[in-house]
């Protein structure tokens, strides 16, 4: 499932120079889109970790890609001047290859499992804790953007996959990130 929106994905930036978010969500389709672009948006983030300004570039559509989860905005926030706005995509080429090959290893290991834990979502919890680790990963904070990553990944691997396991330490490693990160930017700040 997931793998056939990457290849879309894949498809799309190889035969364009440039994307839109509306491109993005145009090419996921309005069923799971938010979740699937978190994720690839995600995966990305952890590639891309060495980049000066990464937080910043990947964390504005991270937040704004699990607000509208948390809110269940699905297509009318699209039509706005901002979302039509398009970026060069050429130098993603070599990026979205490894995102591809990184989902398809994933999905090895995540399969649907243990359902009575996936008892406790509900799209806004879930929001809740992809919105505010989207938040912490715009934030230019040292070693806190890889880790809120990999807690996203958990959660929407959980999420996507019906995988009660994944969804459960996505929780926990939540928890653990508030935590983590809060200790950092108290020793930046004193």
């Amino acid at each position: 499932m997931i793998t056939n929106y990457v290849e879309k994905l894949k498809q799309y930036i190889n035969e364009n120079e440039e994307i839109s978010t509306f491109d993005l969500v145009e090419i996921m389709g309005a069923h799971t889109s938010f979740l699937i672009l978190l994720l690839i948006l995600s995966l990305l983030n952890i590639i891309l970790a060495p980049l000066p300004i990464n937080s910043f570039i990947i964390g504005i559509p991270l937040t704004l890609f699990s607000i509208c989860y948390l809110f269940g905005i699905k297509e009318g926030i699209f039509s706005k001047k901002l979302f039509k706005k398009s970026v060069n995509c050429t130098a993603w080429r070599k990026y979205i290859h490894k995102v591809s090959y990184y989902i398809e290893k994933i999905f090895v290991i995540s399969k649907p499992r243990f359902y009575h834990l996936l008892q406790m979502h509900k799209r806004c919890f879930s929001g809740f804790v992809l919105s505010t680790t989207s938040l912490l990963i715009f934030l230019p904070i040292p070693f806190v953007n890889t880790s809120g990553s990999v807690t996203m990944i958990m959660v929407l691997l959980g999420i996507i996959q019906k995988d009660g396991l994944f969804f459960t330490i996505g929780y926990l490693s939540f928890v653990i990130h508030i935590i983590f990160s809060a200790v950092v930017i108290y020793y930046i700040v004193v």
